[in-house]
C-alpha cells in the first residue's frame, strides 16, 4: 500500500513541475520577428492517444452473414415469442419475433453459419408451443406458424 501512495505522489508532483515549466516556457518566449525561420522555432511535437491493447486471447469476432426471414403467424392467438439457435446448440438461442398476433407477419434478420441451419421454438398466448428441428432459413426465409 505504501509503494502506491508513493507513486501517486511522484506522478503528481512530476504533473506538477511539467505543468510549472510549461507555463514558464510560454511567458519566455520571445515573439518571432519578422524574417526569423521556422528552424528557429520550436515545432511541438504531436500528441495522440496510444490505442488500447487487446486482452491476450481475444480473438477478432468474426462477422456472420445476415439472412431476412418472414415470419407469419397463421394462428388465431397471439405469438408470445419465437426463438431460434443454431441447429444442436440451444444454448445460444435469439429471439426472432415477441408479441405477434394472429394473422400477422413481421421480417426478422438473423446472422447465421454456413449450414444455416436453425432449431426454432415458438410460444402462445393460449400456452401450446411450436418445435422445428434443423430448419434450413437460408433455402426458405419464411416461417409459418399455423393451427
Amino acid at each position: 500500500m505504501r509503494r502506491t501512495s508513493s507513486l501517486w505522489i511522484g506522478m503528481a508532483s512530476a504533473a506538477t513541475i511539467l505543468i510549472a515549466a510549461a507555463a514558464a516556457y510560454g511567458q519566455d518566449q520571445p515573439t518571432p520577428t519578422a524574417g526569423a525561420t521556422d528552424q528557429a522555432q520550436p515545432k511541438p511535437k504531436a500528441t495522440h492517444k496510444p490505442k488500447a491493447a487487446k486482452p491476450a486471447g481475444e480473438a477478432k469476432a468474426k462477422k456472420l452473414p445476415f439472412v431476412a426471414v418472414t415470419v407469419t403467424n397463421n394462428r388465431s392467438v397471439s405469438l408470445v415469442e419465437l426463438t431460434a439457435s443454431f441447429s444442436g446448440k440451444t444454448s445460444d438461442s435469439v429471439s426472432v419475433a415477441k408479441d405477434l398476433p394472429g394473422g400477422k407477419k413481421t421480417v426478422a434478420h438473423l446472422a447465421h453459419d454456413k449450414d444455416c441451419l436453425f432449431d426454432l421454438h415458438g410460444v402462445f398466448d393460449d400456452g401450446q408451443t411450436s418445435d422445428a428441428v434443423a430448419v434450413d432459413l437460408c433455402k426458405d426465409k419464411a416461417i409459418n406458424l399455423n393451427e
